[in-house]
């Protein structure tokens, strides 16, 4: 098995904000993440699988970019993430984030010879979330 990764940036804004508590439990819950701030995010995408006879790529890292960039990148850089279609009753933590973009995108990419692997979202230099699917 060979893991490959594509590594990508956007900005975006949120508050973290449970709506079913009270504004005392979430500044209690977020802190300062309860007020509107935003964020320099990176995401990684890491694919896994058997590289194609003809290419031998797992997939072109050209055509991993551009279903990132389609499917998340044009639709969460420099927005304010709360008001998004897809964080709808759910609150923006980075956490939310990557299962919703595993999701979006093993819909994109899972095919006979490549498997989506994970996806990890840094919120900062120091914090970052992954998910696999599980």
């Amino acid at each position: 098995m060979i893991y490959i990764t594509r590594r990508e940036h956007f900005s975006a804004s949120h508050v973290l904000e449970n709506i079913n508590l009270s504004k005392e439990k979430n500044i209690e819950l977020f802190g300062k993440c309860n007020n509107f701030h935003g964020h320099n995010y990176y995401i990684e995408v890491t694919l896994a699988g058997i590289p194609h006879p003809d290419s031998s790529y797992v997939m072109d890292l050209k055509k991993l970019k551009e279903i990132i960039t389609n499917e998340i990148l044009n639709k969460v850089d420099h927005k304010f993430l709360n008001e998004l279609e897809m964080f709808r009753n759910v609150i923006p933590t980075t956490e939310n984030m990557a299962m919703i973009f595993w999701k979006i995108l093993s819909e994109k990419i899972n095919v006979d010879n490549v498997k989506l692997y994970s996806v990890r979202i840094y919120e900062t230099e120091k914090n970052f979330v992954e998910y696999r699917g599980e």
